[in-house]
């Protein structure tokens, strides 16, 4: 028995030394990352800007400082990675992404271009509850989705033709809205409803360092008959909500008011759903002389899915309209794809499941005065945290 047992000790080590020299013995390859300022920033001393490494089949991520000429070095095996880079200076973020790049003896140098965002306040999404939760007899359950918006700035925000909607694709799929080199356009197609504020200008401030939380349906869905007593969340008390008056099928919060449907692309859809694997979602301002009015009555304002047959028609929004955007993918790391441009987030988030009861919030920057002030670089893959446990009305009392 004795004998056994040494045997059986022996061959376990063996394959443990056999394991380690494997891993050991895994070619490495130097892999080169450069960073591009953009064209007009001049800046002689490139360091400081933070380079992330991250293997897209193991998650393996590693993260290093560039040198004054923008270069940093990492070590790595063969595969397919994402880099990714970000800095902040006292007027811009810098952010950047290059993904699914294949590493290999004939591959190990490649660059990402940097795109500059102005600092600034303003509003931000604070937090997105948007996985929906399972009901006691483990139904899916989403009527409790919310998303919060907060004025991150010193100043009144009147939010006043403030509109809101989620991009098409709705579940990180590859976009097809690009042009012949493959890049995002600069319109956006927002895809189920387009919602906007009420309001002639100044009816609806929003006071620095304050929030509201706009509810897909304004009740208290732990204690409502029609809500989910497996629900997180009591919204009964939400600043506003999505009610889509011409369906049959939607009941009217008596108390929270409704904001305006400007346009859908179905008519069918009787709840304003966020995708429960995540979607790319976006608030904007019309420019300064543009009413709602004729911009959905103007049909170069609308596009077809390219290389569709469909004929749906989505409402395209410019970039530079828009204040706030969050990219929200599917937790497979096979299944995230861009929809939003890179200076509208450089990076993205998630939750780790659908139906889980859990939404993403933004970090804690800096809190002064009893009052935070959350993260806003641009990239949420930096300014948010997943798998929370929904807070709405609620701001943290400590720095992330």
């Amino acid at each position: 028995m004795k004998q056994t047992f040494i045997i059986i000790i022996a061959l376990i080590a063996g394959m443990f030394i056999t394991s380690c020299e494997k891993d050991e013995g895994a070619k490495l390859y130097d892999v080169t990352v450069s960073v591009i300022f953009p064209e007009g920033y001049t800046v002689t001393d490139m360091s400081g800007v933070s380079v992330k490494c991250l293997n897209t089949v193991s998650s393996k991520e590693e993260t290093a400082t560039t040198d004054a000429s923008g270069t940093v070095m990492f070590k790595v095996e063969a595969g397919t990675y994402t880099f990714s880079a970000t800095m902040t200076t006292e007027e811009f973020v810098f952010n950047g992404i290059t993904q699914n790049q294949q590493v290999d003896a004939q591959n190990t140098e490649f660059e990402v271009d940097l795109v500059a965002s102005a600092i600034g306040g303003g509003l931000v999404f604070k937090e997105i509850y948007y996985t929906g939760s399972r009901t006691p007899e483990d139904k899916s359950y989403y009527a409790d989705q919310f998303h919060e918006i907060y004025n991150n700035s010193d100043e009144v925000i009147y939010l006043d033709g403030l509109c809101i909607g989620v991009l098409q694709p709705t579940s990180s799929s590859p976009s097809d809205w690009v042009d012949d080199q493959g890049n995002l356009l600069d319109v956006l197609p927002i895809t189920y409803h387009t919602w906007m504020w009420p309001g002639t200008g100044e009816d609806y401030p929003l006071q620095p360092r304050t929030s509201v939380v706009l509810a897909q349906d304004g009740i208290d869905h732990q204690t409502d008959p029609a809500g989910n007593p497996n629900s997180p969340v009591n919204l009964g008390n939400a600043d506003w909500e999505t009610y889509v008056e011409w369906s049959d099928k939607d009941t009217d919060s008596p108390g929270v008011p409704n904001l305006i449907c400007i346009y859908t692309t179905t008519t069918s859809m009787y709840d304003w759903l966020h995708p429960v694997f995540g979607g790319a979602v976006v608030i904007f301002r019309l420019p300064t002389g543009l009413d709602y009015d004729s911009f959905v009555n103007n049909p170069d304002n609308f596009m077809t899915r390219p290389g569709s047959t469909s004929t749906t028609e989505y409402l395209m929004v410019h970039k530079d309209w828009v204040i706030d955007a969050v990219e929200i993918v599917r937790v497979e790391e096979d299944k995230r794809y861009k929809r939003l441009p890179i200076e509208l987030d450089a990076g993205y988030t998630f939750c780790s499941g659908t139906y889980i009861s859990k939404s993403i919030r933004r970090k804690v920057d800096k809190i002064i005065d009893g009052k935070v002030i959350y993260k806003d670089t641009n990239n949420s893959s930096e300014d948010f945290l997943g798998d929370q446990d929904p807070t709405p009305f609620v701001h943290p009392s400590t720095v992330d």
